[in-house]
């Protein structure tokens, strides 16, 4: 496993650790097609992309009806943020929270 494969492991247990979260955004189409043909991706739910050494974290969601959105998506940022900068010490520009959809609980 490389090292960010492990770092969107992570990024899946932080953000589920969360009540209001209730799963991962749906795979694209182009996504499901590469798992059918064998392809060992990541949650494609959560993108890294890296820019002149400082890291951008996209996650997709899909929330609890009731929840407050703007106040999850800040506590997701700032927990997801902080953990990654104190357990590997990368410089994050942005952590990226896009709600998906609501579930009914």
């Amino acid at each position: 496993m490389n090292d960010e494969a492990r770092l969107i492991e992570f990024i899946e247990s932080e953000v589920l650790a969360f009540s209001g979260v209730s799963r991962f955004a749906d795979a694209s189409l182009t996504e499901n097609i590469q798992v059918a043909l064998g392809l060992d991706i990541p949650n494609p739910s959560i993108r890294i992309s890296e820019d002149d050494g400082k890291i951008t974290i996209s996650i997709e969601i899909i929330v609890y009806y009731g929840v407050n959105i703007p106040q999850l998506c800040y506590d997701i940022q700032t927990k997801v943020r902080n953990n990654i900068r104190e357990l590997t010490g990368l410089d994050i520009k942005a952590v990226n929270i896009k709600v998906e959809g609501i579930d009914k609980e």
